[in-house]
């Protein structure tokens, strides 16, 4: 008895310190193993999605060449708004499409995660501090492409390459690559592009990359540069780091440990350096680490690439406590925040470790994470407007993360190299607001030297700086829009988006130079001009200088008003070639293939506000252009007092616009304040503004900037110093008004929902991410939202009398079982099982709730009362006693007889 008092003691200490843990992991989703074709896989994911979205949320990073998405699904407590400070770690797999055993793992980690989370205490502390996203397979393509069972790859690598029939781990930039004209993107396969994309824009701290054929953790570099086959290291700086992370994944599995799993292979330890195997130019490791952030290992988990799904469990359990651990490994080491002395974040500041030679950045909440082993370290921050940070020691111990926070001074001074050296030298702008006079800026930059200057501004500010091509001219020059934003890669919901087109007129030209004076000036000021900084931080800004290249360049200079080069090499006129609210006409009958690629891009992108930069004038010019046939004069929008109050935001800020005065060549027309409304100076039908406003839900203006249409180049820095403010005034305007995010009452975002106010017959809609955004002018609006198949939600939205309100809005969904719940007590039978009922079968029911609610109901029967035929429902809360109706005389009348109930 006394032994067994002493058992039963320890075994509830044990349960209670272990509460959580206090069953067996489920991992049920290994029964019936299998592979999940895409189709499953994208409705698995979606399901756990739909079940978990607390903690679970899915993501396309973007599609395959057979448009299948890339998903990656994200697990965290807080899927919604990541924590700061929260690292951010991912797997990919199934990067060669017959390497499979990877891209079944990540389906069921995910599953793992999910389903023991708030039961498990290891998950659940996993999923509480980390942002770990699956991406179960980067070439869906080549996976469907494959075969189960076949352990090498189809002649022709027909599987493990993509649909192009390119392997995408050779794919990426090499740090070792000579360089190559165009962006990095450019030429490269869409999955690829997808991947580099979301690694770049992301703050990831630390990834796997799985794949098949061997059994090994292999580490950078995994290319030397000296095209030797293989069998000499290629350290990274981080080596002894990068070593201790692969040890951490191999010796947890015990196959790999042993280092000769597969019958050719001998690793020591299980681990190899990349190079030191064989050299792979292109690969995604080396990327992530020379290009980002990200500490990148590439796990070779199976002598045969597709093996039976029958050892799919054996392969789970060999794996399970490699993948727990080498997740857990995102929190060795330092984190913590670079902000200025006012508490702001201080983005893009270099984190530097002495001693070691690879910095990682700031995001763009000033957060960083530094991985290290245990060890003492001297560290410091560095940014450009800023002076360096204290240089401080940290101690980074074993299975704990050290905070380390640096604050900086914003200095006048800019660091020559800061990355590397501490030297200072006097910072200043010249008159133009430039950080260096370039004897070369104020020029005409004809199409290959646009491009260049492009590329270097892309090069320079590669953070806040994204360079694409949005389509081709007929003669195949690629139209070229620079995005600049604090977050540049792609569309962040609840961040608008802006953009200036110029050069539509290849002869009107001096919109297209001040578009790339506009880059340099907002790249040089990020960072160090508040103005600036905010802008970039607030908006997404879109710059295309050239929508006509071909028509620019047959074009000459110190032409005053010709029509040489105003259209396209077809000799169409591109603003008479948009779909028309009035008109189908032999201008835009036909779309050219410059309107084409600018309304698609338009619509890909939720564009709030935007500006066509022309010249001829000196006017800003709103919507309408046209008229209807039989009407003539002033056409007014719906939302015509806001687009005069952006027309003089332009008007106001430019140096003579607003004064109206007449240009030289056309003595007579003068313009009240600088603006103008389209059709009340002459009717244009097929112009762009029109469209983007009726189609595109964008906001639009034509301005025109200057009387001469291609003036000398010795003239540009004066148009320079006129539109500057202007410009950036303009641009300002994208924050004003309402917006906000439209979800479903579960929380899932709602794209294209409706947002009308009350009095203005014109409607945005909200984007995929369920955001949306309306300029309007400080007020009292009454404004309503509305969705197909959702209930609609008005309410009243004050505007501020500078910037804009947030109006988040959730909607119910419009079908009877919602409505039941959210307005009958959830009573679903009364709408979703409609009839109407006999006498006997009302009887029934009204006794039944006397029986399920006895204490408030009571059903009177025409057996209690001889001398009564209707039967009734007394519902109140003295249930005992109740006074009867009865039939007297010539109608009914009210008893004052009580009648207490009898309980038999």
């Amino acid at each position: 008895m006394y032994l067994k008092a002493i058992f039963l003691v320890l075994v509830i200490v044990s349960s209670e310190s272990h509460r959580i843990r206090s069953n067996p992991a489920d991992e049920s989703f290994l029964n019936n193993p299998r592979y999940l074709n895409y189709d499953e896989l994208t409705n698995l994911f979606k399901q756990l999605e739909a079940e978990h979205p607390e903690i679970a949320k899915l993501r396309s990073v973007g599609k395959s060449v057979k448009n299948r998405d890339l998903w990656a699904l994200e697990i965290n407590s807080n899927v919604a708004n990541r924590t700061l400070l929260t690292p951010m770690f991912k797997f990919v797999a199934n990067m060669h499409g017959d390497e499979t055993v990877g891209r079944q793992l990540m389906v069921y980690l995910a599953q793992y995660l999910i389903d023991n989370y708030g039961k498990d205490e290891r998950v659940t502390k996993l999923v509480n501090s980390t942002d770990i996203y699956l991406m179960p397979s980067m070439n869906p393509d080549g996976y469907e492409n494959s075969e189960e069972g076949m352990c090498e790859s189809k002649p022709g690598y027909t599987g493990r390459e993509n649909e192009n029939s390119k392997d995408l781990n050779r794919d990426f930039p090499d740090q070792f690559d000579s360089v190559r004209t165009g962006t990095i993107l450019a030429g490269r396969q869409p999955e690829t592009i997808a991947l580099m994309t979301w690694i770049i824009s992301r703050p990831f701290v630390l990834s796997g990359n799985l794949h098949g054929g061997a059994v090994v953790a292999s580490y950078p570099f995994d290319d030397s540069g000296s095209k030797r086959q293989c069998c000499r290291e290629s350290k990274s700086p981080d080596d002894a780091l990068f070593k201790k992370l692969a040890l951490t994944y191999a010796q947890n599995h015990p196959l790999m440990k042993g280092g000769r799993a597969c019958r050719t292979d001998q690793f020591d330890q299980g681990i190899t350096n990349g190079a030191f195997w064989y050299e792979v130019r292109g690969g995604m490791q080396d990327f992530n680490y020379v290009h980002s952030n990200c500490f990148e290992v590439t796990f070779e988990l199976s002598c045969c690439k597709f093996p039976k799904a029958e050892t799919l469990p054996t392969e789970w359990a060999n794996n399970k406590e490699s993948i727990l651990q080498f997740i857990e490994a995102s929190h060795w080491g330092v984190k913590g925040l670079v902000t200025d002395r006012n508490g702001e974040p201080v983005l893009d500041a270099d984190v530097v470790v002495v001693g070691v030679r690879h910095n990682i950045t700031t995001s763009n909440r000033g957060e960083y994470w530094r991985l290290l082993l245990p060890g003492e370290y001297e560290m410091y921050a560095a940014a450009y407007g800023f002076q360096p940070s204290k240089l401080v020691k940290v101690v980074v111990e074993a299975d704990r993360t050290t905070i380390q926070n640096f604050s900086m001074e914003r200095s006048s001074a800019e660091k020559d190299d800061y990355k590397i050296l501490l030297n200072q030298t006097q910072r200043t702008f010249d008159v133009y607001g430039f950080l260096s006079s370039d004897s070369d800026l104020f020029k005409h930059h004809h199409y290959h030297e646009m491009v260049e200057f492009l590329k270097e501004i892309n090069d320079s500010y590669p953070n806040i700086t994204h360079l694409h091509s949005v389509g081709k001219s007929v003669q195949g020059r690629d139209l070229w829009v620079m995005v600049i934003s604090s977050t540049p890669m792609k569309h962040t919901p609840g961040k608008p988006e802006f953009k200036y087109i110029a050069n539509m007129h290849g002869n009107e030209i001096v919109g297209r130079e001040l578009l790339l004076y506009l880059m340099k000036y907002l790249c040089e000021h990020y960072g160090v001009d508040d103005r600036v900084t905010r802008l970039l931080d607030g908006t997404r800004i879109h710059l295309m200088p050239s929508m006509n290249p071909d028509g620019y360049e047959r074009s000459h200079e110190g032409d005053d008003s010709s029509a040489v080069g105003r259209g396209n090499a077809n000799n169409v006129d591109l603003n008479r070639n948009f779909p028309d609210q009035y008109y189908i006409n032999e201008f835009n009958r036909a779309l050219q293939p410059e309107t084409k690629a600018v309304m698609d891009w338009i619509l890909s992108e939720p564009f709030v506000l935007s500006a066509n930069l022309h010249n001829g004038a000196l006017v800003a010019n709103y919507p309408y252009d046209d008229n209807p046939p039989g009407q003539a004069g002033e056409n007014l929008s719906p939302d015509d007092v806001v687009f005069k109050f952006l027309a003089h935001s332009y008007s106001d800020a430019h140096k003579s616009m607003h004064q109206g005065a007449a240009c030289p060549l056309f003595p007579d027309e003068r313009f009240q304040d600088g603006i103008t409304n389209g059709a009340k100076w002459y009717s244009v039908s097929g112009g762009m503004q029109d469209w983007n406003y009726l189609v595109a839900g964008c906001m639009e203006l034509t301005i025109e900037i200057g009387c001469y249409k291609y003036p000398y180049a010795k003239e540009l820095p004066r148009y320079w110093l006129d539109n500057r403010d202007a410009l950036l005034t303009y641009m300002e305007q994208t924050n004003r008004g309402i917006r906000g995010f439209v979800r479903s009452t579960i929380g899932q975002p709602i794209e294209g929902a409706k947002i009308l106010v009350a009095g203005v017959s014109h409607y945005v809609k909200s984007h995929k991410g369920g955001d949306y955004y309306r300029i309007l002018l400080p007020g009292r609006y009454n404004v309503t939202i509305e969705a197909p198949g959702y209930e609609s939600y008005t309410n009243e939205v004050v505007v501020p009398r500078e910037g804009s309100v947030d109006y988040n809005v959730s909607l119910m969904k419009d079908d009877p079982m919602h409505w039941a719940d959210g307005y009958d007590f959830g009573i679903t039978e009364n709408v979703l099982r409609p009839k109407y009922h006999s006498n006997a079968e009302v009887y029934e029911i009204l006794a039944g709730m006397e029986n399920r609610f006895s204490d408030v109901a009571a059903f009177q029967s025409g057996d209690d009362f001889v001398s009564m035929t209707v039967r009734s429902l007394k519902i109140t809360h003295e249930v005992s006693s109740f006074l009867v109706w009865g039939f007297e005389g010539s109608g009914w009348v009210r008893s004052s007889q009580v009648i207490s109930r009898q309980v038999s």
